[in-house]
């Protein structure tokens, strides 16, 4: 498991990063359209541009997200339980939000190698082929749930109401 948590740790790393590239390489861009908005001569397929690269900012950052507890949670009703409850709780979110994961990373990884090799669908204007954002989406997908079974396993042993451990933690 420790291999799988570098491993996961590492990639997680390289995506974060990625996805900060994404975001100044829009900016960048949208900066140099406004400015030949400006001067008269407008770029072409700008909106595509950022469109694709809206892909990597949030396809290639769902696993640092889930690493820092980023994600949206809302504890209206889970908070009124006790700690062991709340623990089982975690630990069941988890283990969804890993089995959810890793099945649209492999369906998106399934429907590339169908953009790829079967119909070649593309952007309309600038005419860029897809396939390459669906693996995009589908590694972003596939490594948010390996974040999520890596971080079920790294959490500590919470103690229950009667004093024993349960794996996988929660909130006390």
């Amino acid at each position: 498991m420790k291999i799988l948590s570098s491993a996961v740790a590492i990639l997680t790393t390289i995506f974060r990063w990625l996805s900060v590239a994404c975001v100044a390489a829009m900016a960048l861009l949208i900066a140099v359209s406004v400015v030949l908005r400006a001067t008269s001569t407008p770029l072409g397929g700008e909106h595509e541009l950022v469109e694709l690269m809206m892909v990597g900012v949030v396809m290639l950052g769902l696993a640092y997200t889930h690493k820092v507890g980023g994600h949206i949670s809302i504890g209206l009703l889970v908070d009124r339980f006790s700690p062991r409850w709340q623990a089982k709780l975690d630990v069941l979110a988890v283990m969804l939000i890993a089995g959810t994961c890793l099945l649209i990373g492999w369906a998106n990884l399934r429907m590339a190698y169908d953009y790829a090799t079967g119909s070649s669908i593309s952007t309309d204007f600038l005419s860029i082929p897809l396939f390459p954002f669906k693996i995009m989406v589908s590694l972003g997908f596939l490594l948010w749930g390996l974040q999520a079974i890596v971080s079920l396993a790294e959490k500590p042993a919470t103690k229950t109401d009667s004093g024993r451990a349960l794996a996988g933690g929660g909130n006390p």
